[in-house]
Parts: structure tokens; sequence; C-alpha cells
């Protein structure tokens, strides 16, 4: 993971969308929250997000799409990057649905790197 805000988002970004899902996992807290975009539901804590994106999400590889930073809040040991981007279930996939998301960063010293422990996306129509 980076030391920096906007360089953890990156990463977390580019993992997801090339189906890094264990290397992924690597920079997420253990008490992670991923909202699954077009669900009302959530799905809680680090064993439980990798059982879902390596067994639901593997064979599809969504995609975040050209995310727009609206939003960066920075405060010692918390983190927040939020704004607009468009979400795709599969990459070949024509159809991209736009999403407001809000990634929440962790860290426990300032000096630590950041980790991702919640990702919420809902379709922004």
């Amino acid at each position: 993971m980076a030391k920096e805000l906007r360089q953890a988002f990156d990463q977390a970004s580019e993992l997801f969308n090339a189906g890094n899902y264990n290397e992924l996992g690597a920079i997420l807290s253990s008490n992670v929250i991923l909202k699954r975009v077009g669900d009302p539901g959530s799905i809680v804590g680090i064993g439980n997000v990798m059982a879902y994106l390596n067994t639901h999400q593997k064979s599809q590889q969504p995609q975040f799409v050209g995310p727009k930073i609206q939003m960066q809040i920075e405060k010692g040991t918390q983190g927040v990057i939020g704004g607009a981007a468009e979400y795709r279930n599969k990459p070949g996939d024509r159809v991209m649905v736009p999403v407001q998301f809000t990634f929440v960063f962790v860290r426990n010293d300032p000096n630590d790197d950041w980790m991702l422990t919640n990702l919420f996306a809902v379709p922004a129509n």
C-alpha cells in the first residue's frame, strides 16, 4: 500500500480492475466492508470479502472506470476519497453504470501505509 492517500486509492482501483483480488486483499483492513454495486447488501470482514471477490467476481472481473475525485479528506490516521465513476460488470461490457463512491482508509500511525476499510459505491441514477 502507499503512504500517500491518492496513491493508495489508485493502487486499490488498479488491483480491483485487474482482477488481482489476492493482492488487493493484502491492502484491505481486517474489518473491511464492501458495498455491492446495485445491491442493497454489504459484505463484512476480510474473509467474506475475499471469498466474494474470488468466487463471485473473479469470472466477471468488474471494472471501476474513470474515477473523478470530488472529495479528499486526510486526518492523520483516517482518510476518505469520494467522487463519481462508471462501473461495468465485465471488461467488454458497453453498458456502464454511473456510480457515486466513497473509499475510507485507515492506518495505525501517520507514518504507516493506508489500509482500505470501507468501499462504498451506489448507482448515481
